[in-house]
């Protein structure tokens, strides 16, 4: 298939990022180079020439897939400089409406690409700015390590069929939240 007028390079590796999601939800790192290009409509030649070869296209992915989730948190962020406000608004993005399902999906898709070199690396790069800007924003370290953690417990639970009830979702953030706004306890 050749380019399609009008589309880009970035549009092109975003239309090959997206494919290379849904492929690896579905099969894993298993997952060819051949799958991704017929799930996005073009050639294996095509991806190639974007990404190198598998490893760099899951890299690219684990890398695509944590800045995403950063703009969604960045999204939801209030206005002002009240401490905790980083937190919460990490924990809209993670439980607000069915957004657990998008947590529990990143969460297993980045396991399925942990045995690409490079990737464990990128996870614990964002496990650590997550830390250290939930630090910044004035949590201590208990708050934000029970936050990140029953966030990425919730998401798992969810990647494996076992999803919170909506009002174990509810209650879930109502005490989060409390953890992310200091003074509240």
């Amino acid at each position: 298939m050749g380019r399609t007028a009008g589309r880009g390079p970035e549009d092109t590796k975003r239309l090959i990022l997206d494919a290379a999601r849904g492929v690896v939800v579905a099969q894993g790192a298993r997952a060819t180079l051949d799958d991704v290009a017929a799930a996005a409509g073009m050639t294996r030649g095509a991806v190639i020439y974007h990404y190198t070869s598998k490893n760099a296209l899951w890299v690219a992915l684990a890398r695509d897939v944590l800045v995403q989730f950063q703009q969604v948190v960045q999204d939801h962020i209030e206005a002002g400089l009240a401490p905790g406000r980083l937190a919460r608004a990490f924990i809209s993005a993670s439980l607000e409406g069915d957004a657990i399902d998008a947590v529990g999906e990143r969460l297993f898709l980045l396991s399925a690409l942990a045995v690409t070199p490079g990737v464990p690396e990128i996870v614990a790069e964002d496990g650590a700015y997550w830390k250290a800007e939930m630090a910044d924003d004035g949590l201590s370290v208990g708050a934000r390590t029970v936050i990140l953690d029953a966030v990425d417990g919730a998401g798992l639970m969810t990647g494996w069929g076992l999803k919170p009830d909506h009002a174990e979702l509810v209650a879930l953030r109502t005490e989060l939240e409390r953890l992310a706004t200091p003074g509240s306890y």
